[in-house]
């Protein structure tokens, strides 16, 4: 039978709030997760990026104690809480909970519902922290309503007060905006990582919303097929991907296959230096749509482009064009910059260029 760890948890900042090494786990012999390690550092919020079935809630899950891994180790605050001899149950392992449908008890008051999770607390001490939990998250005076009184945004609060209550080593999140709309789920995000932040609160955050993970995260966990195949700031993934799968989760790309002569990557929309030391290398370069600069046919610079497709956002407009070399380009451009005309002129910002070994 598996034993209950009993090492004391640590409050050293050095040691990861939340560690999983090297841990698999599979359904019916199928792998779902495979050798993955992930650590969440203290006071960072780490989100869980990618497509449906490649792993992220099930990475919560195990992370939480409602899965048990196959191999591999987790750890909450440097205490073991699973591996081959030791499993904690997820009520030991001192995390917080906010899932996706919030489960809020539709028949306690909102003060009861945060007060939930306390144990060996009499009740009127657990209401008093309740309504102290309540009023940090912007919720004071809601304490008698009960959840069907409150708006989705307001239910979320609740929720998040409910989570940070004990006191938890991380908060885990599956997807909690997904269900509300743009404006309020904008909104609910900013104030739940506001709340985080002002608590100092370390968070592990299930999305597959890129912009979503690119404003809230200190780092994004890129996953695909059950393993992180990049760990980063938003900054850095966003310039410097691991492969072109990876460029394209943020954004369309243009990408162009060269082969480097005298520090040059040389592509239908212009030469890219990429150092002497890749001489004969075959590349990938990569351009976001923005990266690419258009300007009206007038400029004498670049490449010159035919329009194909021209659709009007209101910050900007995107454009469909045909390159010289045949090659089809995504562009992003001022929509007061580029007049309606049947030709532009094309511009890369090296800069912006992304460079992969290899034609991807």
């Amino acid at each position: 039978m598996p034993t209950l760890a009993r090492e004391r948890p640590t409050a050293d900042a050095a040691v990861a709030q939340l560690a999983l090494d090297r841990v698999g786990f599979e359904i019916a012999g199928r792998p779902i997760l495979s050798d993955l390690s992930l650590e969440v550092r203290s006071r960072e919020t780490v989100c869980l990026l990618g497509p449906s079935g490649c792993g992220k809630t099930t990475l919560l899950r195990v992370a939480a104690g409602i899965e048990r891994q196959g191999t591999g180790r987790v750890a909450v605050g440097g205490r073991t809480v699973a591996d081959a001899s030791t499993f904690v149950p997820p009520e030991a392992r001192r995390l917080g909970f906010v899932f996706q449908d919030l489960a809020l008890f539709p028949h306690l008051r909102v003060a009861d519902n945060v007060a939930y999770g306390l144990t060996g607390v009499r009740r009127g001490e657990a209401l008093r922290r309740a309504a102290e939990a309540l009023e940090g998250v912007g919720l004071s005076g809601y304490e008698r309503a009960y959840p069907h009184e409150l708006s989705g945004g307001q239910q979320q609060r609740v929720a998040l007060a409910r989570a940070l209550l004990p006191a938890p080593q991380v908060v885990l999140f599956d997807e909690p905006f997904s269900g509300l709309d743009r404006d309020l789920r904008d909104a609910v995000r900013a104030d739940v990582i506001a709340v985080l932040r002002e608590r100092g609160a370390t968070a592990l955050l299930v999305t597959h919303d890129p912009e979503e993970a690119l404003a809230v995260a200190s780092r994004i966990a890129l996953m695909r097929e059950g393993a992180i195949v990049q760990l980063a700031t938003p900054e850095e993934i966003w310039r410097w991907p691991v492969d072109l799968a990876a460029a394209r989760v943020f954004s369309p790309v243009n990408a162009f296959h060269a082969r480097v002569a005298g520090g040059l990557a040389d592509t239908p929309v212009g030469r890219v230096p990429v150092g002497a030391e890749r001489e004969g290398e075959r590349l990938t370069i990569a351009f976001r749509p923005e990266a690419l600069r258009v300007f009206p046919n007038e400029r004498a610079a670049g490449v010159q482009a035919s329009v194909e497709r021209r659709r009007f956002f209101g910050t900007h407009v995107e454009i469909t064009a045909r390159a010289p070399s045949g090659h089809r380009l995504v562009l992003r451009a001022d929509p007061y910059q580029v007049p309606h005309a049947s030709t532009v002129r094309v511009v890369p910002d090296l800069r912006q260029a992304i460079v992969l070994s290899g034609e991807q």
